[in-house]
């Protein structure tokens, strides 16, 4: 096989002969095995991006190019985040010399800038920072009154934040995730001391025209609309409404509000066919459109998926004009292979296996799903097509995420659509708004009006019986088995009768999400300065305690991802030692949202004691029990709870036992499961000694 022949089948769906082999797709071929490299190799990194402990809260000079600027909201308000690249941790000595070389910038070309950066870098570098590469930075707004300009080199002042690796299995690692991003920690409360007077034209004009596109719509829309348009059309996620932000992620639809594939197609199909009726040559025509989207990626921070659907765009515009067939695997193939290229931990990020899952799902599964339908209807051929893409990012979700909305299949039959009117609808509102304000104004009712039926379907699926399915996180071999069984499947489909493809994918999906007892478990939940204890086993799942002094909410980002990925979608019996905050300030987040988080609660249990000990945080549960339909029950001493195999008898406190000190009455169980017994004091050591 010679590259001319690999060539002229780029982009066309021909065999290529080696030896006794056809191979169809040869890209696709050389992409399978690349693939397969990157994820041998990035699996054998051991997890663990360096946190630079030695640096945490402390006041450092960092230089490097200005790279992003985006906003985010803060416990301080909306706040300017600058991400640098090619940064430098600085030495002391070198401040003041580089300072001066800043000033003088204006008397030299930005390729000497380039230059001298690139040359005299790793010398003004701090020992021991060789690997810290990008920063983000927080701006503090009352200390710097203008924003550097993008591409200029700039010494930022500020606090040292490292990220933080997860300490319980499910919770989300920070220090891993910005390794992929390239950024290796944060800068808080940072000012900006000095900047180069040479900076990117290019850049920071795409910014400057975000900037003003942003305001365009915070004057046309509503506070909530105005940060959904801006996260979906000018890919700004920092100031995205939380609220609105959890309900489409609890519904599945938060990928909407990504500039993806969906946003290209609309936004670039439509200039191309606006070029087309201007009558502009073929070849010119893609050549402008695909520099304009190239430039609205590049202004949104052009993410993976925008990466992804703008090189399949490309190719695609790029095959009618040479008189090739468009192939969408072999598409996407070449999308992977660029992207991998340039970072091959994106093997790693949920954003490109979500995206590129997506595309494999619907070039490859799909097409066999719709030939083993039952019935023609349109509704059945639309669910089931729904149905197809989810099932192919299914072992992703559950792998990042642990559960699954069901509702979301039919839920996106409906957003996706729509969202070509909620794209058009808010390009036509900034065109208007920039032309004349009252105009676009006028123009965002009707995108107001399909956000709201959104945020109306959403909130209905959460009232819906079984809205989210707790699955926990599968295993490699279960994924690797689901994979197997599918792409046999669709190897075999037109040897299997119907009946017998669909056995095959519940099958696949059976062994996806089934989980195995391994009896006895006892966990102790890293929730800082707190205590949480999780207890499981053949017919019982407990919680005793769970909060924190020092970690804010815990149960979202500690406790909750815990017992999600071990498939935790109910528990026997929450039992509280005692009401302290560091004991319970958790429970009371997981009893706050029972209704939507996806773990219900059988009983809540609290120390029986008399109404001394009963204080405000003791009344605030069984309140929030109450509001949950959650029935409360209270141990004393020679209470036994049966739970399975596992027996816990109460040795302490004596049944109204009146003590206003909290930790005096704190429960102590004593626990049997078969010869093995353990002993729950919920309070300190040197304070066991109480009972």
């Amino acid at each position: 096989m010679c590259l001319r022949e690999i060539w002229t089948c780029f982009l066309r769906k021909e065999e290529i002969r080696i030896g006794l082999f056809h191979i169809r797709r040869p890209l696709c071929f050389v992409g399978l095995i690349y693939v397969a490299v990157i994820a041998a190799f990035a699996s054998r990194i051991a997890r663990g991006a360096p946190v630079y402990e030695q640096l945490d809260r402390e006041k450092i000079p960092v230089a490097g190019y200005v790279q992003y600027i985006e906003y985010k909201e803060t416990a301080n308000g909306t706040t300017p985040l600058v991400t640098l690249s090619e940064t430098a941790v600085l030495k002391e000595d070198h401040i003041s010399s580089l300072k001066q070389f800043l000033a003088d910038s204006d008397r030299f070309s930005r390729h000497r800038l380039h230059d001298f950066w690139k040359n005299n870098r790793i010398q003004l570098q701090r020992e021991g920072t060789e690997g810290i590469d990008g920063i983000l930075c927080y701006i503090d707004t009352e200390q710097t009154k203008e924003l550097p300009r993008i591409g200029s080199l700039v010494i930022m002042q500020g606090s040292y934040r490292s990220f933080a690796h997860a300490s319980n299995p499910g919770e989300f690692d920070a220090a891993d995730y910005y390794r992929i991003m390239g950024q290796q920690g944060r800068l808080m409360n940072c000012r900006c001391t000095a900047y180069s007077s040479a900076y990117d034209p290019f850049g920071d004009t795409l910014y400057q025209i975000r900037e003003y596109l942003s305001l365009l719509a915070d004057a046309c829309f509503e506070q909530t609309d105005a940060s959904v348009i801006k996260a979906m059309l000018l890919g700004e996620k920092g100031t995205l409404d939380g609220d609105i932000k959890e309900l489409y992620r609890q519904n599945g639809i938060v990928h909407i509000l990504a500039i993806s594939g969906l946003h290209l197609s609309v936004i670039g199909m439509g200039l191309y066919g606006v070029f087309g009726r201007m009558r502009l040559p073929k070849a010119v025509n893609i050549i402008l459109t695909v520099g304009i989207m190239y430039c609205y990626g590049s202004m949104t921070g052009m993410g993976i998926s925008m990466l992804r659907a703008y090189i399949m765009f490309g190719l695609h515009l790029a095959a009618g004009l040479i008189g090739r067939t468009y192939d969408l695997l072999t598409a996407v193939t070449a999308a992977a292979l660029v992207a991998l290229t340039g970072q091959p931990l994106y093997i790693q990020h949920s954003g490109f296996l979500f995206s590129f899952g997506a595309i494999c799902g619907i070039g490859i599964f799909l097409p066999a799903v719709q030939e083993n339908l039952f019935g023609e209807s349109r509704l059945e051929k639309a669910v089931m097509s729904g149905a197809a893409v989810s099932l192919s990012t299914l072992p992703v979700y559950l792998c990042f995420y642990y559960e699954f909305p069901p509702y979301s299949i039919l839920l996106n039959l409906i957003v996706i659509p729509c969202m070509t009117f909620v794209l058009a609808g808010g390009i036509l509102v900034l065109i208007g708004a920039a032309c004349y304000l009252p105009v676009g104004a006028a123009a965002a009712f009707p995108v107001h009006w399909i956000l709201l039926f959104y945020e109306k379907c959403c909130s209905l699926c959460l009232k819906l019986p079984g809205h989210l399915w707790v699955t926990g996180c599968p295993k490699t071999w279960q994924v690797l088995a689901f994979l197997a069984i599918l792409a046999g499947a669709v190897a075999l489909n037109r040897y299997l009768p119907k009946l017998l493809f669909w056995q095959s994918v519940l099958c696949a999906l059976f062994l996806l999400t089934v989980r195995f007892s391994a009896g006895l478990q006892i966990t102790m939940v890293d929730v800082g300065q707190g205590d949480c204890i999780y207890v499981s086993g053949e017919g019982v799942r407990l919680l005793i305690d769970g909060g924190s002094t020092d970690k804010s909410d815990v149960a979202q980002y500690q406790i909750m991802p815990y017992l999600k990925q071990e498939g935790v979608s109910y528990l026997d019996a929450v039992i509280v030692t005692h009401p302290d905050s560091d004991h319970i300030n958790g429970i009371s987040e997981l009893l706050k949202e029972t209704d939507t988080n996806g773990i219900a609660v059988g009983a809540l249990y609290l120390p029986d004691v008399g109404e001394a000990g009963r204080n405000e945080a003791y009344h605030e549960l069984e309140d929030l029990a109450a509001a949950a339909s959650v029935a409360v029950r209270y141990l004393s001493a020679g209470d036994a709870l049966q739970c399975g195999d596992v027996m816990l008898t109460c040795l302490h406190p004596q049944s109204g036992w009146n003590t206003e000190d909290v930790n005096a009455y704190s429960t102590v169980l004593y626990l049997r499961y078969g010869k093995f017994t353990a002993l729950f004091t919920g309070i300190w050591k040197e304070r066991a000694r109480i009972w």
